[in-house]
């Protein structure tokens, strides 16, 4: 999200998740202010979790600008290419979607 005090949409309910153990955990990114932080970097910084999920069956969906967008299929084909995979690879398999603009 760019501002989290405008566009964190589902902040309440996400919190409430959490409390209920229905949601293990949560990573933000937040690429205005004083301390930028964008999606890739929050992906590069969880690889080693972001890589095991996908082994276990993990889809991802991305959703926002093309550039964000082109940043994360970056970070992720870093990730992945240990284990042989590519963001390609998770489409064909239909476990990896886009919807930018």
């Amino acid at each position: 999200m760019r501002h989290p005090d405008s566009d964190f949409l589902y902040a309440g309910e996400l919190a409430v998740w959490q409390r209920e153990g229905r949601l293990a955990r949560l990573v933000t990114a937040v690429s205005r202010g004083a301390r930028p932080h964008h999606v890739q970097d929050a992906l590069r910084n969880e690889g080693a979790v972001v890589a095991r999920l996908i082994a276990q069956g993990a889809r991802v969906m991305v959703c926002g600008g093309r550039d964000m967008a082109a940043g994360v299929a970056a970070a992720l084909a870093d990730i992945l290419a240990p284990a042989g995979l590519t963001p390609v690879t998770l489409k064909a398999e239909g476990r990896y979607v886009e919807d930018v603009y």
